[in-house]
């Protein structure tokens, strides 16, 4: 088994390990914070998130143009490539260290009117150690380009595996000891530390990559930076999208919408992590076909086979969610947690991002042809509609104001406006929704033979039932699959 298809399967069982480990981590933070503390944790998770776009996308752009590189066998490049990202990454870091002092000083004007001392003074806790992950995992995203870029996946996968198992058991402990949000970043900052540690020996000793500082190359800097303005633009909407809406809640509502919004993003997101994660696995591979053949038939059979494989994948959770999302929060969360809104807030982002997820692969493939500026640009309008829309709703109908907002960008964006432009830059858009069409008919199919089944055998408030009506499920869907398929 090569590397590539190693790397998805390992993308895979990560996303899987996550949700599971979601599904008793956040039960978890919630029994040992309280549902305020546990609000300041993803409300200052979100604005320093905000911070991650100050990556300004040269990750994916370090990748991208280092396979091509790497393609064409230019060594001498590819080092010139590693030194100028490498001497651009430092001067990132001081930029975002000098960016979130400020974000630090505009926290108590922001907040003071919906959040209490005690909880401003932990918030401004947070908001530091966070600051110091983020000031440490920007730059070392330079490592992670180039283990893509090589495309030595199983083991970049392998080292994300392990820490997902990992820091939340570790977490456990120190909470039993002292229960703190504090703590729990602080826990975060240590396991960072130590995978950027293990990626830097991995790029030193066994890629034998020497880190130099070159910014002499002016045409080279002017390339990377050009190209990765555009995915930072696009990085703009990303957090828009999934963070705006705490921030929004935070400043109107308090730290309790905040909590309650946070734990249903928890849910939806799991899902579009796995589509990014297998996006990033292709894009050596498309920018190298890219590098030695301008031909987009090899992309277009890429994108319309990973196009069916996430369409099923996305079309099974949503479905399956309508039919058992209530009992899982009931279950999760317990039935008196005041949560029963967050199953509403879970299915409408699903929803929204059913397309985004199915065409991931396009992202890399309009990274590779040199082609994401209209992305970009598309972004910013989405942006600012977003978060204008977000104010406007969520005054009036709170979370599930956010989370509709939400929904429409990404329908708009990703359903609409980036289709049209797919088909303009050569992609067969007509073939790949035709090749959906046999799917999507099975999935309904499968989803009424189980709406049947449920009135005869109604769903149970207990994990065993919810566990065997799941199974039944996931049963019925790919009975109907290989039935319409053979």
């Amino acid at each position: 088994m090569n590397q590539r298809k190693s790397g998805i399967i390992l993308s895979y069982i990560t996303t899987l390990t996550q949700s599971i480990v979601m599904l008793i981590y956040i039960p978890m933070l919630l029994h040992f914070l309280s549902k305020e503390e546990y609000g300041i944790y993803q409300l200052i998770g979100s604005i320093v998130a905000y911070l991650s776009i100050m990556d300004f996308g040269l990750a994916g752009t370090t990748t991208r143009y280092l396979s091509q590189s790497i393609a064409i066998g230019d060594t001498k490049n590819s080092q010139e490539i590693i030194s100028t990202s490498y001497t651009l990454y430092l001067i990132i870091a001081c930029v975002l260290l000098t960016i979130g002092t400020i974000f630090y000083f505009c926290i108590s004007p922001i907040y003071s009117n919906n959040l209490t001392i005690s909880e401003l003074v932990l918030a401004k806790k947070i908001f530091i150690v966070m600051l110091f992950n983020f000031a440490i995992i920007i730059p070392a995203n330079i490592f992670v380009a180039i283990i893509n870029a090589h495309e030595k996946f199983i083991f970049i996968r392998s080292i994300n595996l392990l820490k997902v198992i990992l820091q939340p058991l570790v977490v456990w402990v120190i909470l039993s000891y002292k229960a703190s949000a504090l703590n729990v970043v602080l826990i975060q900052s240590f396991f960072i530390v130590m995978v950027v540690l293990i990626n830097y020996l991995y790029c030193k000793y066994k890629l034998q990559i020497k880190f130099n500082l070159n910014f002499k190359n002016r045409k080279l800097i002017k390339a990377l930076t050009k190209f990765s303005f555009f995915i930072f633009l696009h990085s703009i909407m990303d957090q828009i999208y999934w963070r705006s809406g705490q921030l929004v809640l935070g400043a109107i509502s308090g730290s309790f919408a905040v909590a309650n919004y946070a734990v249903a993003m928890q849910i939806s997101l799991f899902t579009n992590s796995l589509p990014v994660t297998i996006g990033g696995v292709f894009l050596p591979k498309i920018s190298a076909i890219v590098a030695t053949n301008k031909n987009l038939i090899e992309t277009n059979k890429i994108f319309c086979k990973l196009g069916r494989l996430q369409f099923n994948i996305i079309l099974l959770f949503f479905l399956g969610f309508i039919l058992l999302g209530k009992t899982f929060f009931v279950l999760w969360l317990g039935n008196k947690t005041g949560y029963e809104i967050c199953y509403f807030i879970s299915l409408i982002i699903i929803f929204g991002y059913i397309v985004d997820v199915t065409q991931s692969v396009g992202h890399s493939i309009l990274q590779a042809i040199n082609k994401y500026y209209f992305r970009a640009y598309l972004s910013i309008l989405l942006s600012i509609l977003n978060i204008t829309l977000s104010i406007f709703l969520a005054k009036k109908y709170g979370e599930i104001g956010c989370a509709l907002s939400t929904m429409f960008c990404l329908l708009l964006g990703s359903g609409v406006v980036i289709n049209w432009y797919y088909n303009k830059i050569g992609l067969n858009i007509k073939l790949f929704w035709k090749n959906l069409i046999n799917i999507f008919y099975s999935a309904m199919l499968s989803f009424i033979f189980a709406v049947l089944i449920w009135k005869i055998y109604p769903l149970a408030n207990t994990w065993i039932s919810f566990l065997l009506h799941g199974f039944i499920f996931v049963l019925i869907y790919f009975f109907y699959f290989l039935e319409i398929c053979t």
